[in-house]
């Protein structure tokens, strides 16, 4: 019998890990702020009061800035071919009373549905809400899934939504491209002013200063790059792993059947087909990682920076809440 009264703790677990790994980004980019902010005002308290809510704003438009550019573009980059309600097709027809049965049990306004035509199996959802949101399944997936596993997939995406995944991994994403910008932008600027001001004839003292200036800015840009990316990227990662545990956990809940999603899991650490139509830039949104390219090896740096937990990782855990491992446990806790 399901132990699903183990998910409800499991997905509060993975929210409050979520929360944290935000926390500690806005610290990060508010630390190299504070930084940046004493460097420009020489420690003046109003100064740096008034250059610190400038950063803040510029942050908050730039997040706004890749919210806006949504979801729908992601469709778009995979060539989503949209899922009419009339369809004839078994397949589609399948997929999307799926998700139609699901978005009723969750409470959700029905998603667009798309179909990608790629033969590597996988899924993703798109939409910074509920009410903007759409699932994508790839014909591969349609090929292989029976409907038992198509409805444990379609959860697992749908979960995304319904946990505003897509908000935070939006966010997420967007903190680590601010950082890329600011230190690849600082050691460019400094370059520049170093090198011109090292040419400056007008005046050989404001030459030095620009110049001092130029070497002060990127070194503070190569810190940055150095230290604050790498941590940013680690943090993106550690995050989405997370929050995709969490739609694992989110959708056996939703179904109150694990074992479709472990089915499908589990057909999907077989070898397949290589990804031709998905794009490496939504990676981050599948299902599972796809395998680009004309051979299936990927490198030891590849596995290590995955955005998903290694799928026999995912499928253990979801047997854990099936109560199918860790029996010894189960028969004391009977007891």
């Amino acid at each position: 019998m399901a132990r699903l009264d183990t998910l409800g703790a499991q997905v509060t677990a993975n929210k409050r890990r979520s929360a944290w790994t935000i926390a500690v980004f806005l610290l990060l980019i508010n630390v190299i702020f504070v930084v940046l902010a004493y460097f420009f005002t020489g420690g003046d308290l109003n100064s740096m009061i008034s250059s610190l809510i400038w950063l803040e704003v510029i942050l908050v438009l730039y997040i706004l800035y890749r919210y806006w550019q949504g979801g729908m573009e992601i469709v778009r980059m995979n060539k989503g071919q949209e899922i009419p309600e009339d369809t004839t097709d078994p397949q589609y027809k399948q997929v999307y009373n799926i998700v139609t049965e699901l978005s009723l049990a969750a409470g959700m306004p029905m998603p667009r549905v798309f179909v990608v035509p790629d033969a590597s199996p996988n899924a993703f959802a798109t939409g910074m809400s509920p009410a903007k949101a759409s699932v994508s399944v790839t014909q591969g997936l349609l090929d292989i899934m029976d409907r038992e596993e198509l409805e444990g997939v379609v959860a697992h995406e749908m979960s995304h939504v319904k946990n505003y995944d897509i908000r935070v991994t939006t966010l997420s994403i967007a903190l680590v491209g601010f950082i890329s910008l600011m230190g690849y932008g600082l050691v460019r600027v400094g370059q520049s002013m170093s090198y011109f001001g090292g040419f400056s004839s007008d005046d050989d003292r404001e030459g030095n200063s620009s110049a001092m200036i130029g070497v002060a800015l990127m070194a503070i840009g190569f810190v940055i790059v150095v230290v604050g990316l790498p941590i940013s990227y680690l943090l993106e990662k550690f995050l989405s792993r997370k929050r995709e545990a969490l739609a694992d956990v989110s959708g056996a809940e939703l179904t109150s059947n694990p074992q479709g999603l472990i089915s499908a899991l589990e057909k999907l650490q077989e070898p397949q087909p290589a990804a031709k139509i998905l794009s490496p830039q939504a990676a981050g949104l599948y299902l599972v990682e796809p395998l680009f390219g004309k051979n299936n090896q990927r490198s030891w740096w590849s596995r290590m920076m995955d955005d998903h937990p290694p799928l026999d990782e995912r499928i253990a855990n979801l047997k854990r809440v099936l109560g199918e491992t860790d029996m010894d446990d189960s028969s004391n806790d009977l007891r």
